[in-house]
């Protein structure tokens, strides 16, 4: 009624005053009351529901990042010379590599051409001296061969891709190389490739060199003989510039160099082909 106090419990009714006549207490509506035991339930349900949410976007990104990644093919690797065509292998036009190259580059290097490719992939066959013995001791698999000419017309060259079973017998081969190009007659690395139309031959072979293929999967070494195209002798000067060993070695010192140039860019192109294909 008006001018009554509202009894506890009651809101007082519109306009009349409020009179403190007790605690406030809110009427039952039959639903239940939330307790700390459900408060502190929620609070922890959705933590956790937080931490499943980032876990899974951890494990989408992951997915996202490997998916970009390429996964080394090793067999690939370990048979490039059956994998790739001999012409592949044998780059068209091959030259020194730009220090500043890296992998993935386009190979726009010149200095040699490619003339010929042998078909025979016997070691024994494309192999001589000292090489041949070794390569053969350490377990030679094939030796594939190609000759090449510079850009002057003036030198030619067979090089050899030499493969094995184990990467690592493979790695000091050029080594190997470079020791018996030091003697006062040294027994060439690889037979001549004929070609027609230059005389090469085993018979003006200068001078050798080598080197590995830098991958840790590919067994594969380079070497090179290399000697005047038009059937010139060298490292056997006549009397008197000749009277000396030494002298004869620095004759054919400039051929071995030319080898040893055309294996390190022809190792380079391998290593370059084996690290993008199979992936």
């Amino acid at each position: 009624m008006p001018g009554q106090p509202p009894q506890p419990g009651q809101w007082p009714a519109p306009g009349s005053p409020y009179e403190p006549g007790g605690p406030y207490e809110p009427e039952d509506d039959g639903r239940p009351r939330r307790g700390a035991g459900r408060v502190f339930g929620g609070v922890l349900c959705g933590g956790l529901g937080l931490v499943l949410l980032l876990g899974g976007g951890a494990v989408v990104a992951k997915a996202v990042s490997n998916s970009h990644q390429e996964i080394r093919n090793k067999e690939y690797a370990r048979n490039l010379w059956r994998n790739e065509p001999a012409e592949t292998l044998f780059p068209a036009a091959l030259g020194l590599q730009d220090p500043e190259k890296r992998q993935g580059d386009p190979n726009t290097e010149r200095g040699w051409t490619r003339v010929a490719i042998s078909p025979e992939t016997s070691c024994a066959k494309a192999l001589s001296g000292a090489v041949a013995k070794e390569a053969a001791r350490r377990g030679c698999v094939a030796a594939l061969r190609a000759t090449y000419v510079d850009d002057t017309g003036g030198t030619a060259a067979t090089v050899a891709i030499v493969v094995f079973r184990d990467p690592k017998v493979a790695l000091d081969l050029g080594d190997l190389v470079h020791d018996k190009g030091d003697a006062d007659r040294p027994d060439q690395a690889v037979h001549a490739l004929a070609v027609p139309g230059i005389i090469w031959s085993d018979a003006v072979r200068a001078g050798s060199g080598g080197d590995s293929v830098m991958d840790v999967y590919t067994p594969c070494a380079v070497v090179a003989s290399a000697g005047p195209a038009d059937g010139r002798k060298t490292g056997r000067l006549p009397q008197p510039w000749g009277v000396r060993s030494e002298d004869q070695r620095i004759d054919r010192k400039p051929w071995s160099a030319v080898a040893e140039g055309l294996a390190k860019s022809l190792a380079w192109r391998l290593a370059d082909l084996t690290s993008k294909g199979g992936a």
